[in-house]
């Protein structure tokens, strides 16, 4: 959990530092960098970043990579919560509603998973995955402006 908050609110405070800093020049990439880096909310963001990576890391160590990106994942919900609540977004209905059945399906996921390193993977994960793939496609065929 840690790392998922970690690495939404380093987003978060990159995307603050991006918007104060000096705008970026494609002819001058170092000055447009050192701009960047000049910016503490940038680099506020990026220290978060690394310390959220290193909490990745340690969870991959100790638990199994379907578990870790299961709760990384869910940090879509503090992404949008926080990002609405402390930097000023304004998410839409629409946006609120994928979020609540994103936090939904994962906490679907976490119940049918088990706790168990040895079982099989959760069949309601699989048909998820293949379900959204599905109106994925589904979109992309009713909307002829969507490019894929």
């Amino acid at each position: 959990m840690g790392s998922a908050l970690g690495t939404n609110v380093a987003f978060l405070f990159k995307q603050r530092g991006a918007v104060l800093a000096p705008p970026v020049l494609a002819r001058h990439p170092l000055r447009s960098a050192a701009g960047l880096f000049r910016s503490r909310w940038f680099s506020l963001g990026l220290a978060v970043a690394v310390a959220a990576w290193g909490l990745h890391v340690g969870a991959l160590a100790l638990a199994p990579l379907s578990v870790v990106q299961a709760v990384l994942s869910g940090g879509l919900v503090f992404l949008a919560v926080l990002a609405e609540r402390y930097f000023g977004f304004h998410l839409g209905r629409r946006q609120w509603a994928g979020v609540i059945v994103t936090a939904f399906g994962l906490a679907v996921i976490a119940l049918t998973g088990g706790s168990s390193y040895q079982r099989a993977p959760s069949l309601f994960a699989g048909g998820t995955d293949r379900g959204g793939v599905r109106c994925l496609c589904a979109r992309c065929r009713a909307d002829p402006d969507l490019d894929a």
